[in-house]
């Protein structure tokens, strides 16, 4: 066994995120070959506390997976041949949840699958085919500090979902992952471009039949450097996607700017973001992007976080988010039903402790709000405890 990039040179962008690249397995082949194995298991007791105003409450608890989910990914690399490098990764994600209330124990847990994709690699940069995270929103999520904890849970309830929520939909749009061609420049002095078409979502109901969707496109430029003491990355992202159907046309843009700033050891990053047509809890609710004529919903939101870490160990972060959805104008004329949430935030304060390069521990603390267009809000304070096995 040996440490290795590998996962990181094939792909494997959220993982390689949490560390897990550094801890790789690796299995030398004949001819160069090499194949690898990496992967986490991640768990935590998470408390949640919601109340409704002018009255009601839902406590829940729950021991389950947080944001990231189970991984273990399988790598193959080729030697090097005419200067170009291939390699492949795919992951499964067997999730550690126990399920619902009408569906508990072994036969509550799930299996996702989110990566299936090869890479080539050359003077040219690199393509990537097949399923990985999206190029829009990845930056902001991949340095969120709810990356490694729980943030958000769905709708004031922690019973829901493979995985918790993190901060998607409390402060950026979720990257997801796509099924795509991408490709990824050379490093131009920091500077690189990666531009990639991509399987588009379906984001709303067309009135008058079914619809055909165009391919998604996606884009973005990144600039990274270090300095004596510290580094800096800066990030311009955007989407573009258009379902045509009876009932006329629905399209969604986005596009988000954002920077991470690290001196000593402090780190801070910011983010905003501006979409039209990609609707709540960062895309993942598809059907409020629009109204019920087709008319695409305005949304936007930003996220800021500060954090120091002690003798490069112990993280110790706090972060500020929301996302907010408009009304469309047949909505605010009150001719047609609204979607009704307005604006979602969230305040984050967490410690996050590396024991070992394979065990992090992980406290972390989220107070949501929701907030709706009708009027009253619901509040929801989240307490996760747990932490990281990855190898």
């Amino acid at each position: 066994m040996k440490k290795t990039t590998l996962a990181t040179l094939v792909g494997a962008a959220a993982f390689a995120a949490a560390g897990a690249a550094n801890a790789t397995i690796v299995v030398g082949g004949e001819n160069g070959y090499e194949f690898s194995v990496d992967g986490n298991i991640n768990q935590f007791f998470v408390q949640s506390d919601a109340d409704v105003a002018g009255g009601g409450s839902n406590d829940n608890s729950r021991v389950r997976n947080g944001l990231l989910p189970t991984f273990f990914g399988f790598n193959v690399k080729a030697p090097e041949i005419n200067g170009l490098t291939v390699g492949a990764r795919v992951s499964i994600s067997p999730s550690t949840n126990g399920g619902s209330y009408f569906n508990e124990g072994q036969n509550g847990s799930a299996m996702e699958q989110r990566e299936a994709f090869a890479t080539v690699d050359g003077a040219f940069g690199q393509v990537m085919l097949g399923k990985g995270l999206g190029l829009y929103g990845s930056h902001n999520i991949l340095l969120d500090q709810t990356l490694y904890g729980v943030g958000a849970v769905v709708a004031g309830n922690s019973d829901n979902g493979q995985t918790t929520l993190g901060r998607i939909g409390y402060g950026y749009d979720y990257a997801d992952w796509r099924s795509q061609m991408r490709w990824t420049s050379v490093d131009m002095a920091g500077f690189k471009v990666a531009l990639a078409v991509m399987d588009a979502d379906e984001v709303g109901t067309l009135a008058g039949g079914s619809a055909e969707k165009d391919p998604r496109y996606e884009a973005d430029l990144s600039y990274a450097t270090n300095f004596d003491g510290g580094m800096f990355k800066a990030w311009l992202s955007g989407m573009t996607q258009k379902i045509d159907g009876a009932g006329g046309d629905i399209k969604s843009n986005a596009w988000t700017l954002g920077a991470n700033l690290g001196l000593g050891g402090f780190d801070f990053v910011a983010a905003y973001y501006d979409n039209k047509g990609v609707g709540d809890l960062g895309g993942l609710a598809f059907g409020s992007a629009t109204d019920a004529n087709g008319k695409e919903r305005d949304g936007d939101g930003y996220y800021v976080q500060a954090g120091y870490t002690f003798a490069g160990v112990t993280a110790v972060k706090a972060s500020y988010g929301e996302s907010t959805l408009d009304l469309t104008s047949a909505e605010k004329a009150g001719t047609i039903a609204t979607y009704d949430i307005d604006k979602r935030s969230m305040w984050t304060v967490g410690v996050y402790h590396d024991v070992t390069s394979n065990l992090k521990l992980v406290a972390e603390y989220s107070q949501m709000e929701d907030e709706f267009h009708s009027g009253g809000e619901l509040d929801t304070d989240v307490l996760a405890i747990g932490g990281f096995i990855s190898w």
